[in-house]
């Protein structure tokens, strides 16, 4: 029996990534229906931290308003050696987008708000206590189970159908597999989920504390090679992971006088409550396909990494922003379904770039070796000590901002780029943020102009068909010399949003993608030729046409750009180690592991 009308998006999973997913969908106005085995949120932490542009992303989201009142802000890190004695210290310097530029926060807690602000959603229905069984796509079927299975006759193409564990079927337009790295819709779909899994075991320990620890207030690698470990505060208390070592077993060490004995080291045992112990193992996969037909993966479905990046949650979130405002302009007849498949060629990269930084830093994380890590350890200091190099790293000069990979984000000026969030003044004297004034589609931003002045018919169009959102920006004491526009007018208070927009050329169009990435800047009057067109319709020749991503990554960018050569060879080190790793490093991965 196939229950209820053809929704327009079926997410298989209710963790982060299936929530988020869910949330930006449904507040979008989508029909969405969620199916999660499990009827309750995993009680205990596992990821812990957030960057600034999933912070941004999740307090717009319903549930989530406060959000930010309630994490632990990170805005340094440090390396520790095997006395405690810090190494080096590292700053993440000033966020743009509004937000820390990194956090701790309680996922559990997170979790219990963001369903609350769901069910606030109309759109949403969510199945609790079920699970999905078999996926048939009209005439395709997607269950590895049956490959024999013609699909569901009975369905109308363009639709899957979802058969649940109760016996009851759901259909949909699009399904989204959340479901996690063991993915039960990765395995029907038959597609191949590469890469390694790693046995080196860790234990992570979770606290509560009556206070924070006043000695341990950053996150920090421990370079020791009698035990690596990290630390980290977060809220209402600590974690600790430390890496287990040949011959001990990891069920005793996950006891309590293991666990005791280890605490001992960094606070006493008797001031603390164990909340939490766990230890795990990791993974570096990515499946090969993240769309077979009407059905794609994100999340750990799609990829999972080694936590040593602080980039496994995060990397699911992107995913939840890239895919849901890409289904929505399908679904809602804007552009054709290719357009899905820029998603991959957008996330893979990022993806792939993260998995090799974690597994880069691990390999330095986790060296027994005494003679190199006190290698490792005289380089840190070196560094730490160096003219200039002290201030700038303190300062989070180095730290990379936020980009998309060139060959997905187009041939524009700026495209690309993040879209800052400063402060603004409003006409009527108001100071808000300019995410107060954006929403979940497009938007123009004109330098000093009205960006609708003078559109061609086919801009016209572009614009009234996805409810542009129009401003003009203006330097500051500029708007009292604004007139004639039809938008509103806002003053860059501090001049972050106008420098973003800068470029050699002066084009004072910017056009935003509705996940805040500049899709590039562009003459005034706005043009239908300018404006990005369905993948269906597009030609190579369009500076909007989707290429493969380069494999040369943002982070491999950044990187280039500082130090290559390695300061101590690599046959002395188990990687080589240039100023760019150890900064990523330290203050890359303190956005949080998630295990």
């Amino acid at each position: 029996m196939t229950d209820g009308a053809v929704l327009d998006v079926l997410v298989v999973g209710y963790g982060p990534v299936g929530a988020v997913l869910a949330a930006l969908l449904g507040r979008r106005g989508l029909s969405v229906g969620v199916v999660e085995p499990q009827k309750e949120p995993f009680p205990l932490p596992r990821a812990v931290g957030l960057d600034e542009e999933t912070l941004r992303l999740l307090v717009g989201l319903p549930g989530l308003a406060g959000f930010l009142d309630r994490v632990h802000a990170s805005g340094r890190s440090a390396i520790l050696g095997p006395n405690r004695r810090v190494l080096i210290e590292l700053g993440l310097g000033e966020s743009e987008l509004g937000t820390p530029v990194a956090a701790f926060f309680h996922q559990p807690s997170f979790e219990r708000d963001l369903r609350a602000g769901i069910a606030t959603l109309p759109g949403v229905t969510v199945h609790l206590g079920r699970s999905v069984t078999a996926l048939h796509q009209a005439g395709e079927p997607a269950d590895a189970g049956d490959p024999g299975d013609p699909g569901d006759p009975g369905d109308p193409g363009g639709t899957v159908t979802a058969e649940l564990d109760d016996g009851s079927r759901l259909r949909a337009r699009w399904v989204v597999g959340c479901d996690g790295a063991s993915s039960p819709v990765r395995g029907m779909l038959g597609v191949d989920y590469a890469g390694s899994t790693f046995t080196q075991p860790w234990l992570v320990v979770d606290v509560e504390t009556p206070t924070p620890l006043a000695h341990l207030p950053y996150f920090s690698f421990v370079c020791d090679p009698r035990r690596p470990a990290v630390t980290m505060p977060m809220p209402g208390g600590h974690r600790w992971e430390w890496m287990l070592l040949p011959g001990e077993d990891p069920a005793r060490m996950a006891q309590a006088d293991g666990v005791r004995a280890l605490l001992s080291d960094w606070v006493d045992p008797d001031t603390v409550r164990v909340v939490r112990t766990a230890v795990y193992t990791f993974h570096a996969r990515t499946a090969a396909r993240w769309r077979v037909g009407r059905i794609l993966l994100a999340g750990d479905a799609a990829h999972s990494m080694p936590p040593f990046a602080g980039q496994g949650l995060g990397a699911g979130l992107r995913d939840a922003a890239a895919l849901s405002w890409r289904l929505a302009e399908v679904i809602g007849g804007l552009a054709g379904e290719e357009l899905l498949d820029e998603y991959e060629r957008e996330r893979r990269p990022h993806v792939e770039a993260m998995t090799s930084a974690a597994l880069r830093v691990g390999r330095v994380v986790q060296t027994t070796n005494p003679r190199l890590s006190r290698l490792t350890r005289s380089v840190l200091v070196t560094l730490d000590h160096a003219p200039g190099l002290r201030r700038a790293l303190r300062g989070g000069a180095a730290r990379p901002r936020p980009r998309l990979p060139r060959g997905v984000a187009g041939t524009r000026p700026a495209a690309g780029r993040i879209l800052p969030n400063p402060r603004l003044r409003t006409m009527d004297g108001r100071v808000i943020r300019l995410d107060d004034l954006l929403t979940d589609a497009w938007t123009l931003i004109g330098h000093g102009i009205d960006p609708t002045a003078g559109l061609d018919p086919a801009a016209r169009d572009w614009v009234d068909r996805r409810a542009a959102t129009a401003l003009t920006v203006v330097a500051p004491g500029g708007l009292r010399a604004v007139s004639d526009v039809s938008c509103p007018a806002v003053e860059d208070l501090d001049g972050t949003l106008l420098h973003a927009l800068r470029t050699r050329r002066p084009l004072p169009i910017a056009l935003v993608r509705p996940d805040r990435y500049l899709a590039g800047l562009v003459a005034a009057p706005l043009r239908g030729t300018d404006l990005p067109t369905p993948p269906a319709t597009r030609g190579s020749d369009t500076p909007w046409a989707a290429r493969p991503a380069s494999r040369y990554s943002t982070s491999r960018r950044i990187r280039s750009r500082l130090v290559r050569r390695p300061l101590i060879s690599a046959s002395c080190l188990p990687m080589s180690v240039s100023f760019a790793d150890v900064w990523y490093w330290a203050s890359v991965a303190p956005s949080a592991s998630s295990r």
